[in-house]
């Protein structure tokens, strides 16, 4: 079991936490991702946005399959459900996509702060000092913060930045399309296409690794299952006006990301600063989550010995794992494209296939399943499996 927070949240904050932590930069490829699949590509937005709530709502559910007690984690509930290799194998994929994403945002950090110096005195300092410098910015955080509770602020700054690009992002689309000449071409469907389209827009949901940190958070865990589906529901909302204004007005045209799409001036160069606003605030938040299981593994809590003395080994546990993610931003030349092959593999297993199936492990013995249950499980294992393919397969070919 894990011990109550020393600090709770309300579900308001939860719910800006959802939002900072899934509507990452992922909305920016989305009319790439209706570009692939065509207009159908607006229903899968839906789909997604369904099967990330539901396997959002049975990883929770999971953590209380024994009444009484409550796993600490995501690894908990799979080894409850398969035993210790497994929660190693999981706990691996889901350390290794938190850290990698937050590596990719770091970088993505400094190269976009780079263009934005770009014709300033800042300009010769080039994009490696701005990842070092985004590292730096990055590690304050987390050095001072203790829990989910203490970044909620970054969070609501994180969902206002992304709210303010999808505003700019659908204002500069439509005024696009009122001085455009021709409209680009659509299409209804591409067969084809389709499930690389699908699988690009489920990643877009993948923010489950985290639940389990969130929900113990709460003043209410009770209101968990609620404050995910408002939360999902507004995501799938933002990511639709996106995708919608983005492929209708710019077509079989559509760049990825959208924001090389749309009219210079000004309000893209805001946008780009909100992006990269986005990714600096979200990275303490992704981290956040890893580094207080692995502590509460590492035995650093403040029930087990002085505040003092848990704080520093704290500061020094994380300032370890920091230094480690700017190295590897800093001197690998292709982590860009490495991480997204392991990334591809992490995230559609524990994001999609491995909930259901500890789900459907842990409670097949204290209760009946539907036979639409089942194929709903199986279905979403098998999407899971799909973006496991075809998201190594288009990493490798980009390679």
């Amino acid at each position: 079991m894990i011990a109550a927070a020393q600090h709770k949240g309300s579900a308001t904050e939860t719910f800006f936490h959802i939002v900072c932590i899934t509507a990452g930069t992922g909305i920016l490829q989305l009319p790439y991702a209706l570009k692939e699949g065509g207009w159908f590509g607006a229903l899968y937005i839906v789909l997604a946005a369904a099967i990330s709530a539901y396997t959002g709502d049975i990883l929770i559910k999971c953590l209380y399959h024994k009444q009484g007690t409550r796993l600490r984690s995501y690894s908990e509930v799979v080894e409850a459900a398969f035993g210790r290799h497994g929660r190693m194998v999981a706990r691996g994929l889901k350390d290794f996509n938190l850290l990698g994403v937050a590596g990719i945002f770091i970088v993505l950090a400094g190269i976009n702060i780079n263009s934005l110096v770009s014709g300033t005195v800042a300009d010769t300092l080039g994009p490696r000092f701005w990842i070092a410098v985004s590292s730096v910015l990055v590690w304050l955080v987390i050095v001072l913060a203790r829990e989910i509770h203490d970044v909620f602020v970054l969070s609501v700054f994180g969902t206002l930045t992304t709210v303010a690009t999808v505003i700019i992002i659908v204002w500069l689309g439509i005024v696009d399309l009122e001085y455009a000449r021709a409209r680009p071409p659509t299409k209804l469907v591409d067969i084809r296409m389709a499930p690389m389209s699908l699988a690009s827009i489920c990643f877009s949901f993948g923010g489950n690794l985290n639940w389990p940190d969130l929900e113990a958070s709460m003043q209410s865990p009770k209101r968990w299952s609620r404050t995910l589906a408002l939360a999902t529901a507004f995501i799938a909302f933002i990511y639709l006006c996106v995708a919608v204004v983005g492929y209708g007005v710019y077509g079989d045209l559509v760049k990825s990301p959208i924001l090389q799409s749309l009219s210079p001036g000004i309000a893209v160069v805001v946008a780009n600063a909100m992006v990269t606003a986005h990714v600096l605030l979200a990275c303490p938040i992704i981290l956040t989550a890893v580094f207080i299981e692995a502590e509460s593994d590492l035995n650093i809590s403040p029930v087990l010995g002085s505040t003092t003395r848990e704080r520093l080994y704290s500061v020094i546990f994380r300032t370890v794992m920091m230094l480690g993610i700017a190295l590897a931003a800093l001197f690998i030349s292709d982590f860009s494209k490495i991480v997204p092959i392991l990334g591809a593999i992490a995230a559609s297993m524990v994001v999609f296939v491995i909930p259901v199936a500890c789900y459907v492990r842990l409670f097949r013995g204290q209760r009946e399943f539907s036979t639409a249950e089942y194929a709903w499980c199986t279905f979403i294992a098998g999407i899971g499996l799909m973006c496991l393919v075809i998201g190594t397969s288009q990493a490798i070919a980009n390679l």
